[in-house]
């Protein structure tokens, strides 16, 4: 309880300081991935900040970075950009009122959000147990638990994509309801223009395979197979086949060699700037899927542990079976052979699982046709 008093005290006195600094909504800092990355939702948010700001009445919008390279990056297309904690970001981030992240406060300075607009668009809707759903009861909400958390962050709008979504972020994420968002993942916005296309053997034919982080770090059963002869089939094939690791399990999936239609792509990639070329995602528990379906495309599921992830690792917010449209595969062979299906008679399976893909569509997507992001922008309507 010293701690956390401790800490009440820190951002009443933070809040004095803040005082000191006029705020204005027509100033915005937003970061994501710890600082780490130019990615996700915080990149579709910033990107379109930028591109609107006119008709938002925002005058500049501040991406936060603690990479040299992002910083240089952005710089050289001159867009406003602060680095690390300098007195410059210190600055403007006591003079924007409004502050966006999507992962948690140390996408910014988070601490200095007290008198802030704080936003979090997170970075998916949970498939797999996140927060409240991965203890044995909810947490108790206490008085104090905003006060005494970094920047106030406690207390912040949370983004999610329909009402279903809602309902089980907010219980996630321990926010109140009337505290949530509703409305486009802004990484989405190039999903909402894809179609399917039917392709011939003469056309390149993408996949992308996501394999989700476990706990235990455990080895993919991929990596011990013939990968030699999966690599010449998918040339025999016209099949380029992409695979984003999580960077904890990249060493692994680098140790596997280097073939010339199997690619691995870096921990640092945003994997929304391959989306919108792919014709098949491969997923086991990644939520990215959800974004997926806004595209039409075919999806394939290679849960390859399923009852141990279900039983030891995380477990589900959802019936994993109900909320995946399409086939779960569990072995290698089983993976091959359905991509090679797929491959031949793309229409024909997406045909076996579209009424179950449109019911999930409609449940994680309030916005399907076209991006929407007036829930968000609301608070510059007020300026």
């Amino acid at each position: 309880m010293i701690i956390v008093l401790l800490k009440i005290m820190f951002n009443f006195i933070l809040t004095m300081v803040c005082f000191l600094v006029p705020k204005s909504r027509k100033y915005v800092i937003v970061g994501g991935w710890e600082g780490k990355r130019y990615a996700d939702n915080s990149r579709g948010m910033y990107e379109y900040l930028c591109a609107h700001k006119n008709q938002l009445g925002i005058n500049r919008v501040f991406w936060h970075t603690k990479e040299k390279e992002i910083y240089n990056k952005l710089k050289k297309e001159k867009k406003d950009v602060l680095f690390g904690y300098d007195f410059y970001s210190i600055y403007w981030h006591l003079r924007s009122k409004v502050h966006i992240i999507d992962q948690n406060p140390r996408d910014i300075i988070g601490i200095l959000s007290v008198r802030c607009i704080r936003i979090n668009l997170w970075h998916g809707f949970p498939l797999k147990k996140i927060g409240n759903y991965r203890v044995m009861e909810k947490r108790k909400s206490c008085w104090y638990k905003k006060y005494a958390s970094a920047g106030f962050w406690q207390d912040s709008y949370l983004l999610s994509t329909s009402e279903f979504t809602k309902d089980i972020l907010s219980y996630a994420m321990g926010i109140k309801k009337e505290k949530c968002l509703v409305a486009s993942y802004p990484r989405t916005e190039k999903l909402y223009y894809c179609k399917p296309i039917v392709k011939d053997r003469d056309q390149i034919f993408y996949i992308f395979y996501l394999p989700t982080f476990r706990d235990t770090n455990s080895i993919n059963p991929i990596l011990a197979a013939d990968l030699v002869s999966i690599d010449k089939k998918f040339q025999e094939l016209n099949i380029m086949f992409y695979i984003k690791p999580h960077f904890a399990s990249m060493a692994q999936w680098k140790a596997a060699g280097k073939f010339t239609n199997i690619k691995i792509l870096e921990a640092k990639e945003d994997v929304y700037n391959w989306l919108d070329k792919t014709d098949l995602l491969i997923t086991d528990y990644s939520s990215v899927f959800f974004d997926f379906l806004l595209t039409g495309r075919a999806i394939l599921f290679y849960p390859y542990d399923y009852e141990n992830y279900k039983k030891k690792e995380r477990g589900f917010t959802i019936p994993y079976n109900n909320f995946t449209p399409g086939k779960k595969v569990y072995t290698v062979e089983g993976l091959m052979q359905y991509i090679l299906q797929i491959r031949e008679n793309y229409e024909g399976y997406q045909q076996i699982y579209r009424q179950q893909y449109i019911w999930v569509n409609n449940k994680v997507n309030q916005y399907k046709k076209k991006a929407d992001y007036s829930d968000i922008l609301k608070f510059w309507q007020k300026c």
